[in-house]
């Protein structure tokens, strides 16, 4: 994100909490190597080291193989909605903002039904 864009200041204050993580099993990435990005795969094997019950993935092929491991899952969208109601976060419009001003496609029937549910 751009630093000092309005997204980025509205997260700046909850990076303590978040932990980066790299994976053990190297090997394992090489299955899924064909169908998947190298991100969507490591999420999915480091799910699995760290037992998480849930993994944040957009793309709808690696929410499939997801799924199929036994995870739940959501999406960057669900994680924004999800801080709002969880009071992590006051608006949702300038983080969705953020992310389409850094080239991540986002319908607009999607953008606005994301708006409505978040009450803005």
């Amino acid at each position: 994100m751009k630093t000092g864009s309005k997204a980025q200041i509205a997260v700046d204050n909850f990076q303590d909490w978040i932990i980066v993580s790299s994976i053990k099993n190297i090997e394992t990435k090489r299955f899924f190597k064909i169908q998947l990005h190298d991100g969507e795969v490591e999420v999915m094997i480091l799910g699995k080291e760290l037992k998480a019950d849930t993994l944040i993935i957009d793309d709808s092929l690696a929410r499939k193989y997801a799924k199929y491991l036994g995870f739940k899952i959501t999406g960057t969208l669900g994680v924004i909605l999800n801080s709002k109601e969880q009071g992590i976060i006051k608006y949702v419009k300038p983080l969705i903002d953020g992310l389409v001003d850094n080239g991540i496609y986002i319908e607009d029937s999607l953008y606005q039904s994301i708006l409505r549910i978040a009450g803005e």
